[in-house]
């Protein structure tokens, strides 16, 4: 009870999972987290395998991080005025194409260090195009009341990821090497390509309306 006699609303934890937008978007989200980081893992093995290159461990960080410095708010603004489930489709695209532009150049021995710097960038810039766009599809998946819960679980299973991720990559290199292994990757971003075509989404944020219609 309330100080002022009104009883206060009851806080569920994860709110966010009753919704099934949200249970879709959480699980094929995680599983392309989870496919980042296993690409880190194994293209950045073979990267050093080939070319033992300390400029190039430096070119991959900068490579990563530098697209969300400069790119950020642009992709922001597209996904504030375009379907934003396209702008990630368009990015795990990228992932794919990456993954198995790599495995390919490796499998063929022609791998070399201009190729490498191109896919390094494009895998930076598949992931502006996923963070800014997943952040604004996310209201669309969940309402008002529970974004909160959704914004916290989405940071856990980050984490989670983060440090399942790398484990998992370390198994498929060990399995089925580094080429294959990274072809197999590129599978992973599969399921969250076609959850996207019918995700919610509308253009109008209203809550949970849009939830229960589209989800």
């Amino acid at each position: 009870m309330s100080s002022s006699g009104v009883n206060a609303p009851r806080r569920r934890s994860f709110a966010a999972l009753r919704h099934p937008g949200y249970r879709g978007f959480f699980l094929a989200f995680a599983g392309a987290m989870m496919a980042d980081s296993i690409e880190h893992v194994i293209s950045y093995w073979i990267m050093f395998q080939k070319f033992e290159s300390n400029a190039l461990g430096a070119f991959a960080v900068v490579s990563h991080w530098l697209p969300f410095l400069l790119l950020s708010l642009p992709v922001g603004a597209l996904a504030d005025h375009f379907d934003p489930r396209r702008l990630i489709q368009i990015g795990m695209l990228i992932f794919m194409g990456v993954s198995v532009a790599c495995g390919a150049l490796f499998l063929s021995g022609v791998l070399e260090m201009w190729h490498a710097m191109l896919l390094l960038t494009l895998h930076g810039i598949a992931g502006v195009l996923w963070s800014p766009s997943a952040q604004v599809l996310l209201h669309h998946v969940v309402p008002p009341e529970h974004l909160q819960s959704a914004v916290r679980l989405n940071a856990t299973s980050r984490q989670l990821e983060l440090l399942g991720g790398p484990a998992i990559g370390g198994l498929l290199l060990m399995l089925m090497g580094p080429s294959h292994g990274i072809l197999f990757n590129a599978l992973l971003y599969v399921p969250t390509i076609l959850w996207l075509w019918k995700a919610p989404y509308s253009r109008d944020v209203a809550g949970p309306s849009i939830v229960r219609c589209s989800a």
